[in-house]
């Protein structure tokens, strides 16, 4: 019990491992299957959960055009870093924000009022124009793109560098109709800036979804943010999910806190949504819907323990989890418990653990907390 006491390094009850052979196979498959464009990886929302400054520097060693983040956050949180590879900002920053220090970003543009800023307090400052082609998100309308370049035109200290936009339904498992009527308008804004006098050289529209299913050689650029970490965004029917393998690269651990056994018909966990038809052994976990358990695996998930599979029950806690370990041999406490497996098939990798609770797979990830000790091995 507890033998890793005579250990003299802290021990982390709870811990995400990444594995960076995962992050750079994940690379290299998704780039040998766009030999025309470069494949750029996304950090945002900490690396999709699996920690921002952990895995920038094994992102930074691949040498991509760029590392692309949302929000001027993380990219000064890259800066620091000292990553040698450019950053690109594709989420909105507030103009004042870019008025107090000289940073060398490239940003991503559809607000004339940060142009305007940019240009006066960044001068040279390379830019993304981005348009929306149909997801009615961030971006200028393709209608009113000749508007917007011509007050563009008028400023100077900007140098438009690219051309980017975003798929709302690439992972449409059953129509690429939207995703093929996305590409066409995209077509459009691309001639109307070159009728503007502008030559982006980045042109960019797919992310992870897109990654899979289009190969037109107009777009050299691939932003991919949750293949990188080795989790395919499509459904399981969907027909271009083997095109590209990937190996997940995160499993988030826990540690056996405590051990007891509970007779039949005991009520498990807030509001007693369990009650034990037998007498069982429980197993305690210090780790609940804070760190990362989502509360929607109450008694439906699974955990892995020496290669086996226990059921969570009862309701998942803030900060706590009870598992049925009655089938565990020889129990002890201080022992290691996966809660999400970096073994795809496994009941409780994250694809699995989402479809469990049916939502996708980029949630579970990024709402492990922060707190939560990150390795990379």
């Amino acid at each position: 019990m507890w033998s890793f006491l005579k250990q003299k390094s802290y021990h982390h009850l709870n811990k995400v491992v990444i594995s960076q052979e995962a992050l750079r196979a994940n690379h290299q498959a998704l780039q040998a299957f766009h030999a025309n464009a470069q494949v750029c990886p996304v950090l945002k929302s900490n690396a999709y959960g699996h920690g921002l400054k952990e895995v920038a520097p094994v992102f930074d060693s691949m040498k991509c055009p760029f590392l692309v983040v949302d929000s001027l956050f993380e990219a000064y949180e890259l800066y620091k870093l000292q990553v040698k590879t450019p950053i690109l900002i594709m989420g909105y920053t507030h103009p004042t924000n870019f008025t107090l220090k000289r940073l060398p970003f490239e940003i991503a543009l559809f607000d004339f009022e940060l142009a305007a800023t940019l240009n006066q307090y960044q001068p040279g400052c390379h830019v993304h124009i981005f348009v929306d082609t149909g997801m009615s998100r961030e971006g200028i309308l393709v209608d009113e793109l000749p508007t917007f370049l011509t007050q563009l035109k008028k400023l100077n200290n900007i140098n438009v560098v690219g051309l980017c936009s975003h798929f709302a339904d690439a992972d449409n498992p059953r129509s690429q109709q939207f995703t093929d009527l996305q590409v066409n308008t995209y077509k459009k804004a691309l001639t109307i800036l070159t009728e503007y006098g502008f030559s982006p050289m980045w042109k960019h529209i797919s992310a992870s979804a897109g990654s899979y299913k289009l190969h037109d050689k107009t777009f050299n650029m691939i932003r991919a943010g949750l293949a990188h970490y080795g989790i395919t965004p499509l459904e399981e029917n969907d027909r271009y999910k083997n095109e590209i393998s990937l190996q997940p690269a995160l499993e988030f651990s826990s540690t056996l806190a405590q051990i007891k056994g509970v007779p039949k018909g005991s009520f498990i966990g807030y509001n007693r949504t369990y009650t034990a038809k037998k007498d069982i052994v429980l197993g305690l976990l210090p780790a609940g819907y804070y760190e990362g358990v989502d509360r929607r695996l109450s008694n439906k998930g699974f955990v892995k323990i020496r290669e086996k599979f226990f059921p969570i029950v009862g309701r998942i806690s803030m900060n706590m989890t009870i598992i049925d370990i009655t089938e565990l041999d020889g129990p002890e406490v201080g022992e290691s418990a996966i809660i999400y497996s970096s073994q795809e098939s496994d009941k409780n990798s994250l694809k699995n653990a989402a479809i469990l609770v049916r939502t996708t797979p980029y949630e579970l990830p990024v709402h492990i907390a922060e707190s939560v000790k990150r390795i990379v091995i």
